[in-house]
């Protein structure tokens, strides 16, 4: 028995097959998803959050949650599903008994367990700057650094989070999105781009909303996709500096669906090497950092793809050059 483990619960949720709107599951792909998670979390509890008339067939679960599916948003803000994930995962974060929880879509799988380690490595946190009782771990895998050859800030990947259930809870137990106070500003700012390349990332929506709920003095609302100065950048950074770990997929144990796997690193999106740089600067200065032949290319095809797409978009926008 594995101590460590038996204190961790997986809230996988989702849906375990397609939908009309949603038909990019891979065969299998939540089996697949619950054996990993017995595999390499041994002794862990396994919470499936999920949909009505769902085919359960073969699925190894310890507890299992139906959810009233609430159906698509239409707030003129958030993405379409943005409600049916805070919901399911909201509802599976509420049954953990347990001091640690992941947070993992129906559609990825564990491919190891690295991540239990990594989050515990990296301890230092920069003065005023921590809001999570521990570091969250969270994939590096669409986790955003730029678009379009702009800088972005709140756009971190939703596939995987790992951490002490209070902070995932911090996340993910947010109010109904009308029921902030900061809603109607963003719908309104929403508005004025809306069918734009300028449109918020479906993870900047998500973002946005968790981060001003936790952190409202120092969260700005975005009026569209690259609203962000050199002061927005840096308190972005320090933020992740001292509450989140970005971590590989490949190197803290996470399996990718097929339509995310990448043969190389695509160079709008941080790396782990990334991440140690700012916890270097703004948390740990006496930390070493190898800079692996990876992150050379990775920074080398910045410097030649960045500048390039940023006037490639300017062009097909027709936007001063």
């Amino acid at each position: 028995m594995n101590k460590t483990f038996k204190k961790i619960t997986v809230v996988v949720q989702g849906p375990v097959q397609n939908y009309q709107e949603r038909t990019h599951h891979e065969e299998g792909i939540t089996q697949r998803c619950l054996d990993s998670i017995r595999t390499h979390l041994p002794d862990s509890k396994v919470i499936l959050s999920t949909w009505p008339d769902q085919d359960m067939t073969n699925l190894d679960y310890d507890q299992l949650i139906i959810n009233k599916d609430p159906g698509q948003n239409h707030d003129g803000f958030c993405h379409s599903n943005y409600r049916r994930q805070v919901l399911s995962t909201q509802a599976g974060l509420d049954a953990v008994t347990t001091p640690y929880a992941v947070k993992l879509r129906s559609d990825n799988f564990l491919t190891g367990n690295q991540f239990v380690t990594i989050q515990q490595q990296f301890t230092n946190t920069e003065l005023n700057q921590k809001i999570f009782s521990e570091k969250v771990v969270v994939n590096s895998n669409l986790f955003r650094r730029s678009s379009h050859g702009h800088r972005v800030i709140m756009s971190p990947s939703d596939f995987f989070y790992y951490g002490r259930t209070d902070d995932l809870k911090l996340i993910w137990q947010q109010p109904v999105f009308n029921h902030h106070d900061f809603s109607q500003q963003l719908i309104q700012q929403a508005k004025k781009v809306a069918g734009t390349p300028f449109a918020l990332e479906a993870e900047q929506t998500y973002c946005q909303i968790w981060l001003k709920n936790i952190a409202p003095n120092t969260t700005p609302l975005l009026k569209h996709r690259f609203d962000v100065n050199d002061d927005d950048i840096v308190t972005w950074e320090r933020f992740l500096a001292s509450n989140i770990i970005i971590a590989d997929p490949k190197a803290m144990g996470l399996g990718l669906r097929k339509i995310s796997q990448r043969k190389v690193k695509r160079v709008n999106e941080y790396s782990h090497i990334d991440w140690l740089k700012l916890y270097k600067k703004y948390c740990d200065n006496t930390i070493p950092i190898n800079i692996d032949r990876e992150q050379h290319q990775l920074e080398l095809k910045r410097l030649i793809k960045l500048p390039l797409s940023k006037f490639a978009f300017k062009l097909r926008n027709r936007l001063p050059v």
